[in-house]
């Protein structure tokens, strides 16, 4: 598991999901020559990451860079990239779109956890917090599994 160095989380537009899991791993992971990035499926334009989703990370003391949708090519990805889908759709996209077949998983699959990650979108900040949560719970999962420090 360790023989990657490169984690980039996919949601749909790179707004909230998978800059969340992001800024998140990236606060707990200590090792810091690991690449974590986060991409879009479906970004007609940059767009600011959504500010409940900054909010949310400035209430927990994560720091995050301003950043902008980006869209996710398989110039992103190398033989040391673990792709790690947010939800059951985008990885569906990846192998089907992309022809990724090795090293994509969802969030959820990786830790061997059913089902998909809740998309607070439209919601309220409560909605937002309780992804927080749940990401943060699944992405120390993640983290020990990996092995990372």
């Amino acid at each position: 598991m360790s023989d990657w160095n490169k984690v980039i989380f996919v949601s749909k537009e790179n707004a909230i999901l998978s800059p969340m899991a992001e800024w998140i791993f990236k606060s707990i992971l200590m090792d810091k020559s690991k690449e974590i990035i986060s991409r879009g499926l479906v970004v007609l334009f940059p767009e600011p990451r959504n500010m409940k989703v900054t909010d949310i990370l400035m209430n927990h003391a994560i720091p995050c860079e301003e950043q902008t949708s980006q869209e996710f090519t398989k110039e992103d990805v190398d033989g040391q990239t673990l792709i790690i889908a947010l939800n059951f759709p985008e990885k569906v996209k990846l192998v089907e779109d992309f022809g990724l077949t090795e090293n994509v998983y969802t969030l959820k699959e990786f830790v061997e956890e059913e089902g998909d990650v809740a998309d607070p979108y439209g919601g309220e900040e409560q909605d937002y917090e309780e992804s927080y949560i749940e990401l943060k719970d699944l992405l120390y999962k993640m983290k020990k599994k990996l092995g990372w420090n």
